[in-house]
């Protein structure tokens, strides 16, 4: 993740620090341009998520719903599914990641979504995180 505020949220999560946590989240949830916060913590999803769930026969373009095997999908609250439909893996590694289209669906979305979303995303970043 390239976006300091991202890290700084990321840090707060694996702290347990609530109030800085609803700071961050705030942040994160108004900054919905690209490469802003939002979009870097989806670049960090992407690559963890795509990673985990990619098999020797992915192929390139693909969304992370596609990507993703149906159990799997089923955790994601819905507004995290339609985001996921939204985000594209690219390059012949699936290392590159598009997510213009994500961003404005989340611009569409209620605050109460935008959040379930992001919870989404923070969980799935650190899942295996201490």
């Amino acid at each position: 993740m390239t976006h300091s505020e991202a890290r700084r949220l990321l840090r707060a999560e694996l702290a347990n620090c609530g109030e800085c946590r609803v700071v961050l989240d705030r942040s994160a949830l108004r900054d919905l341009e690209p490469d802003g916060v939002f979009d870097s913590l989806l670049h960090g999803f992407l690559g963890k998520r795509s990673e985990q769930w990619r098999t020797r026969h992915s192929r390139y373009p693909v969304t992370l719903y596609g990507l993703a095997p149906p159990p799997e999908a089923q955790f994601l609250n819905l507004p995290t599914q339609e985001v996921a439909r939204l985000c594209v893996i690219e390059g012949r590694a699936g290392d590159r990641f598009d997510t213009g289209a994500a961003l404005r669906e989340l611009r569409t979305l209620s605050d109460g979504d935008r959040a379930l979303v992001l919870g989404d995303v923070v969980d799935g970043i650190l899942e295996d995180e201490g």
